[in-house]
């Protein structure tokens, strides 16, 4: 059975590392690979303390995790390497839990302090109950590391089995993990030679601009008034057709077998159209959210590879401080040239209603459906606005359009906005970062912007 665990981004917090424990007690005996390692048992404190052999097996696989070559792991759970212990596909039986403070004093006069690795404890459904799963992360290879190697002898009951001071152990493909090779010296000192190459990247807008969009108090009181105006209309029709047909003779009245008389006095109902226009008032800030992602030309960016390096899983990360709203770009869909803020609620209606059977049969869509345009995005509007773009990868000197997105600001925004951003890839160290200018577009208010809207009034 293949492993069934997401490699495109690496586990970090306890409930990412508890998928991964499941998706090992799920794999087949044959899923171990060059990034992930499991034992069924370990004891590193046995009853015989000359028998060093658990620690030795947790020394021998973080030294072969960090003798990767770079590139070659790079594109799997974001080169990191992991080993489980007290999980396997046969069994989920768990570890002795010891403190963290101890098991690295143990294991770290094997590895040394130059090897970047963390152990955590998993809690997980066992065979038996809740059992501890032993995790070691070790932090991805990089280009100019150095050769690692046992810094201790770590010696074994079993004849032939102790490993001695300066052994060096890698990570293979088929996920096992043995004495380096004269092929894998020469590669590892091709890692440490090799400069590690710099981030260069240029990023610009392509399209788009941040508009500025008003919601002045008298405004906002004249839009509830025609609210208002619209939602009273239904009770003045209502009264003039009563007022109409008592002037005929009950006999010539037509009453239709699937209405539904209106049991509000007409005072209810004013009560009623009060609390929609309260309503309404609340429910404005994200109504005109909804309508500038549906509405608004985005913002598009371009990124550009300026070195001669693959580079993988690169993200921007953008900071604009302000009175700035990002939002996720909507499509808005348009039924039967009927269109209505999807964020306010429904206008009431005074008189008969319909049967809901019939309703059933013969009612059709209303309103804007919005449709999530594009792949997903970070946005974090508390404060100021902070997009976390989705990760991509760029061929050396080639560019992408990164994820469009909707920038709202208020109203003393003047020309132009300043973006500060960064960018890093997980294959290549360090970070870039720049300052860029966002246009903003002419002062809209928020009527203005729900006249945008196809097909509304």
């Amino acid at each position: 059975m293949v492993l069934n665990f997401d490699v495109r981004m690496a586990p970090r917090n306890h409930a990412e590392l508890k998928k991964l424990v499941e998706a090992v007690r799920s794999a087949s005996m044959a899923d171990e690979t060059f990034w992930l390692e499991w034992k069924s048992d370990l004891d590193l404190n046995p009853e015989e303390k000359s028998d060093k052999s658990g620690r030795a097996h947790i020394a021998r696989a973080i030294i072969g995790f960090a003798n990767r070559i770079p590139d070659r792991v790079s594109g799997f759970v974001e080169g990191y390497g992991f080993l489980l212990a007290g999980v396997s596909p046969e069994d989920m039986n768990g570890v002795e839990q010891h403190d963290i403070t101890e098991l690295v004093r143990w294991i770290q006069p094997y590895v040394g302090d130059v090897i970047r690795w963390q152990p955590t404890y998993v809690e997980a459904e066992g065979e038996n109950g809740i059992v501890s799963i032993l995790v070691i992360t070790v932090d991805p290879p990089r280009w100019g590391d150095p050769i690692h190697c046992m810094r201790k002898q770590a010696p074994s009951p079993q004849p032939g089995k102790s490993i001695p001071e300066a052994a060096i152990f890698v990570r293979r493909t088929n996920g096992t993990t043995d004495r380096a090779t004269a092929a894998d010296i020469d590669a590892l000192g091709e890692r440490l030679t090799r400069r590690t190459p710099s981030l260069n990247l240029n990023l610009k807008i392509l399209s788009g601009a941040a508009t500025p969009v008003t919601c002045p108090e008298d405004e906002v009181s004249s839009w509830l008034g025609i609210l208002e105006k619209e939602a009273l209309e239904s009770l003045r029709e209502h009264q003039q057709r009563t007022k109409r047909s008592l002037m005929f003779k009950a006999s010539a009245i037509y009453v239709d077998p699937f209405e539904i008389p209106e049991e509000r006095s007409p005072e209810q109902y004013k009560e009623d159209v009060k609390d929609y226009l309260a309503e309404c008032r609340a429910k404005l800030p994200e109504a005109i959210n909804e309508t500038a992602a549906a509405i608004l030309e985005p913002v598009v960016l371009r990124l550009t590879n300026l070195t001669d390096t693959p580079l993988l899983s690169v993200q921007v990360v953008l900071h604009i401080p302000g009175d700035v709203r990002a939002l996720e770009p909507e499509e808005a869909l348009h039924v039967e040239n009927e269109a209505f803020l999807q964020a306010l609620p429904s206008q009431p209606r005074y008189g008969p209603t319909r049967s809901p059977l019939l309703g059933a049969l013969s009612q059709g869509y209303a309103g804007i459906r919005h449709v999530q345009a594009g792949p997903s995005i970070e946005i974090d509007n508390s404060g100021s606005a902070l997009i976390h773009l989705s990760p991509v990868d760029l061929r050396p000197g080639r560019y992408v359009d990164l994820d469009p997105f909707v920038l709202v600001t208020g109203a003393d925004s003047g020309e132009s906005i300043t973006a500060e951003w960064t960018a890093t890839s997980i294959n290549m160290d360090g970070s870039v970062t720049g300052q860029m200018p966002i246009p903003c577009r002419d002062r809209q208010s928020f009527l203005r912007l729900f006249a945008a809207i196809p097909s509304s009034d």
